[in-house]
């Protein structure tokens, strides 16, 4: 190792005596460099290269490490190293050893070896074989327990912090626009079953039919808008999964401004509102229809048509035919109501029957339908449709083993020749229609100019249907009225007592009411409830009713999910003490269903004596309720949601670990966990995360928050400790959040490392 020149010594021979040194300088350089080994910390030992690895020789280091004297080495352990490692890591070891001398003389490995008191230390070992010896090793061994213990701290609380994350449902995303790359949370596959596009490429989302064509251009339109500075927006459209069906997704993104103003990122969310979405086009639907015929109601159809001629090329052809069946009030009077109603329902269907799928067919009152057809090629056509109308109209009840006759009489207005708006075009099938009940009924009759008398009992486009055929309008406007208001409430337990009141009132109960069931389903209880005047309020006295006690109560519900009973009395037993106790005499309960499960009832009682509820009553009565209990559960998800967050804000303060949450825009505290306010007493949320942690007047240039989205790891001071830095992207109340969590790491030291 010398060279030829004695007053140049090469790095690593500092032990090697010059030439000449006397024996007494040679023995106290001696006697240095092996005290100087005795105090490396750690341990050094040579050892054979023998399946025992016996020990040859070690130094002090080594057995302040595992405590152990030389002679119990010898004694307990027979001088063999590898019973000193832990009986987990032996094999393994043995393998990494063998492994490694295939392809050099060093090793390096990390393992347990057993100490003294009963605990084991984990140790980094590096070794090697001298040259031209193949029969031992010289080892160094580190003791690293302080740095693994950190480091799998650290490798659980953030595995605690995916989990976290994973427990979301929404996907959270980062667009960068230097690099044009797209990043996605895990949970991509989850909902949609296929990797997500590495970059935002929109001829490639065409290609690959990630998105509804139709929504295509809204994405675009929405990037533009970021490109050109927009903050926040938020957007919904439809997106594929992998079996190709659309999901309904809401799409929020918030900008990520650099000091010079220019756009560096977009971080956002997306929500899965499908079941949402198709839960609102449902009640619409449902709002808009008439309950008996399925058809559309007055207003609906009224408005379908008028858009439609809002955009109508002029030179197009369309009819609006004004039907009515003729004497049906004698019909209905006659017969009853419920035969009225199966020749309402009867004729509706042969309507439909009769048209196109994209013609509009409807019931603007009691006996009256409209049938708006698009597109036709001439008046003659309008003429053959209605001829078929009468002949179906006519055959009606024919098969029947008590034959009826059943007629009807249509009026028939074009477009454009006879108006170019909805208003016009009723007028004339109105008169028409009068023209071809004047002729003897059974007709149809298309309007001309020269028809100038109305009929007597003619109606206005817009006027209300009287007498006993409120019950369309009713429905439609009660349900409409229902709808606006939860829809519109800004707290649902407020709205639905005075929407309870409405109906009661309206339908003249006794009482109306709310019951949801617990969450395991045994119980029920009185959530909701309004009583008309001289009533009285049974809610306080029925909480947690068992199901059980009360003996397969929901098996009361039909298949339309309503239970009505004309008279108690004829209840089970322990059911029938029940309603007693509470003055009931009749009562009408439709299902709350949630997830297909019976989730609960909302009801209907009346105190004053026998009822009977019609097929229109129950009908409107069950809509509502759907009504009720849809938003209601959307309430509930919340509040179930809001007490999930309050326990994983419990799960926070409890981490050992200094984890806060910042807006991104402007670095205020949205939340920070008991760690912090021990190491900073007195902190607000409000406040600006430099100020409070830092004694800054502006942002840190290393902050976490600045960097990639991840798991990356930055080390600097907080509060005076030495801490590890990591941040993470997420959606918190609503802003564009980012969690910091920071880990005391001054118990790690560096260990320096022999030369």
């Amino acid at each position: 190792m010398a060279t030829s020149n004695p007053s140049c010594v090469w790095p690593g021979s500092m032990w090697l005596p010059d030439p000449g040194t006397p024996p007494e300088k040679l023995r106290q350089q001696t006697l240095e460099m092996m005290s100087f080994i005795n105090d490396i910390p750690g341990g050094m030992l040579k050892c054979k290269n023998d399946s025992q690895y016996t020990i040859l020789r070690i130094n002090d280091g080594f057995l302040k490490l595992i405590g152990y004297t030389r002679e119990e080495l010898s004694s307990q352990f027979s001088d063999s190293y590898i019973n000193l490692i832990h009986p987990d890591d032996r094999q393994r070891i043995r393998e990494l050893t063998n492994r490694q001398l295939l392809q050099n003389n060093a090793l390096s490995n990390e393992y347990r070896v057993l100490c003294k008191d009963g605990s084991c230390r984990w140790v980094t070992e590096n070794a090697y074989i001298a040259a031209g010896n193949n029969q031992a090793f010289f080892c160094t061994l580190t003791d690293i327990t302080g740095l693994y213990e950190t480091r799998e701290a650290l490798r659980l609380s953030l595995e605690r912090h995916d989990i976290i994350l994973r427990q979301s449902k929404n996907i959270v995303f980062e667009w960068d626009k230097a690099t044009n790359s797209l990043l996605f949370s895990a949970n991509w596959a989850d909902l949609f079953g296929y990797p997500p596009l590495p970059a935002l490429d929109f001829n490639l989302i065409r290609q690959r039919k990630h998105i509804a064509p139709e929504d295509v251009a809204l994405l675009c339109d929405m990037l533009e808008e970021i490109t050109k500075g927009a903050h926040s927006l938020s957007r919904e459209c439809r997106l594929y999964n992998g079996d190709g069906a659309p999901i309904w997704c809401r799409i929020q993104v918030t900008s990520q401004f650099g000091r010079d103003g220019a756009l560096l990122k977009a971080v956002g969310i997306i929500a899965n509102i499908d079941a949402e979405k198709k839960m609102i086009d449902s009640l619409r639907q449902k709002a808009e229809r008439d309950p008996l015929t399925g058809l559309y109601d007055k207003s609906a159809i009224r408005h379908l048509i008028e858009k439609y001629l809002g955009d109508a090329d002029p030179s197009e052809q369309c009819a609006l035919l004004m039907i009515d069946i003729d004497n049906f009030k004698s019909l209905n009077d006659t017969l009853g109501h419920l035969f009225g109603d199966a020749v309402l329902s009867d004729l509706s269907s042969a309507i439909r029957r009769g048209t196109r799928s994209s013609d509009l067919v409807g019931r603007i009152g009691g006996d009256e339908f409209l049938v708006f057809l698009k597109g036709i090629p001439s008046p003659n056509t309008a003429l053959q449709k209605s001829e078929q109308i009468l002949s179906a109209a006519q055959n009606l009840f024919q098969e029947k083993k008590n034959k009826l006759s059943v007629s009807c009489s249509i009026g028939i207005a074009l477009f454009p020749a006879h108006g170019h708006d909805f208003h016009n075009l009723y007028q004339g099938a109105d008169i028409a229609l009068y023209q071809a009940k004047s002729k003897g009924k059974n007709a149809a009759c298309l309007y001309s100019a020269q028809m100038q008398q109305p009929r007597p009992e003619m109606q206005q486009a817009n006027s209300p249907i009287d007498s006993g055929e409120n019950s369309a309008v009713l429905a439609h406007r009660l349900t409409e009225y229902v709808f606006q208001v939860l829809y519109r409430a800004a707290d649902i337990e407020t709205a639905i007592p005075l929407i309870l009141e409405v109906v009661g009132r309206q339908f003249d109960v006794s009482r109306a009411y709310v019951f949801e069931n617990s969450e395991d389903g045994a119980f029920c209880s009185n959530t909701f409830e309004w009583c008309s005047e001289g009533i009285r309020p049974e809610k306080e006295h029925l909480q947690n009713l068992s199901y059980s006690a009360l003996g397969g109560y929901p098996e009361h519900f039909d298949e339309n999910d309503v239970f009505f009973c004309r008279e108690i009395q004829d209840m089970p037993e322990s059911q029938r003490v029940l309603l007693q106790e509470q003055g009931i005499h009749s009562m009408l309960q439709c299902a709350i269903r949630y997830n297909g499960m019976f989730a609960g009832f909302v009801g209907f009682d009346e105190c004053t004596g026998q009822r009977l509820w019609t097929q229109e009553e129950i009908a409107i009565l069950t809509r509502i309720s759907e009504l009720l209990s849809t938003f209601l559960f959307q309430k509930r998800i919340q509040q179930r949601g809001e007490l999930h967050l309050q326990q994983i804000r419990k799960l926070l303060d409890q981490q050992d670990a200094f984890l806060y949450v910042i807006d991104r825009t402007d670095y205020r505290l949205l939340y920070f966990n008991n760690p912090i306010r021990h190491l900073h007493p007195g902190s607000q949320t409000g406040e600006r995360c430099y100020r409070t942690f830092f004694r800054r007047d502006t942002p840190c240039e290393d902050c976490p928050a600045l960097e990639k989205a991840g798991p990356g790891e930055k080390c600097d001071q907080m509060g005076g400790s030495q801490t590890s830095a990591s941040a993470r992207p997420l959606a918190w109340e609503g802003a564009d959040a980012m969690l910091i969590s920071r880990y005391d790491i001054a118990r790690y030291k560096e260990i320096p490392t022999s030369k």
